[in-house]
């Protein structure tokens, strides 16, 4: 909620600004949750491929045993 500053006898509404310090804060805030969302996909993405992998081995394995028997 903006301040009230009286000036005259006449109160006026302030409008608040946010400090270049809190804007600091905030922009570093928002690179370091960037950062960390670019580290959690690279992670999916190579646990992604290593379910595919995983399910090729399978494949072909579950594939093997049915022709051996």
């Amino acid at each position: 909620m903006p301040k009230v500053e009286v000036v005259n006898g006449t109160p006026r509404r302030r409008a608040r600004r946010p400090s270049e310090e809190l804007a600091n804060a905030i922009e570093g805030q928002i690179a370091e949750i960037c950062r960390d969302l670019a580290v959690h996909a690279k992670r999916m993405h190579e646990l992604r491929e290593q379910a595919d992998e995983l399910r090729r081995v399978i494949g072909q394995w579950a594939g093997g045993s049915e022709g051996s028997t």
